[in-house]
């Protein structure tokens, strides 16, 4: 009976584990999306946070121009434009380290394929 109860936290404790990497890589893929697609739409949201409860700040590409905005039940407001050689750097940082992470986790996948 004991060694059943260690199996069953042991198992539950491997379960867990894994539903916190895969939702670490599907939060991370899904940054990259962003940060990957941004120099394919006309408008792209770059960066969002929450700030409270229905309040959030924007960094907003539209053509070659980044604007920070803000979000609310009142509506949208623009508070600033941003300069690109502030934005577009952090961008490249972004794509870089999606790309690292890509590669960690295509080398991690693939480590598991090999096995018989």
């Amino acid at each position: 009976m004991g060694s059943f109860v260690l199996q069953a936290i042991w198992a539950f404790a491997v379960v867990a584990l894994l539903l916190v990497g895969l939702t670490y890589v599907v939060r991370t893929l899904n940054r990259g999306r962003i940060v990957a697609s941004t120099g394919k739409r006309l408008v792209s949201v770059i960066e969002s946070t929450f700030l409270a409860q229905n309040t959030t700040v924007h960094v907003v590409k539209v053509g070659d121009r980044y604007f920070l905005v803000g979000g609310g039940s009142a509506g949208v407001t623009h508070i600033a434009d941003i300069p690109a050689d502030v934005v577009e750097p952090y961008i490249e940082t972004q794509r870089k380290a999606l790309g690292e992470q890509r590669d960690a986790v295509l080398r991690l996948l693939n480590t598991f394929r090999k096995r018989p």
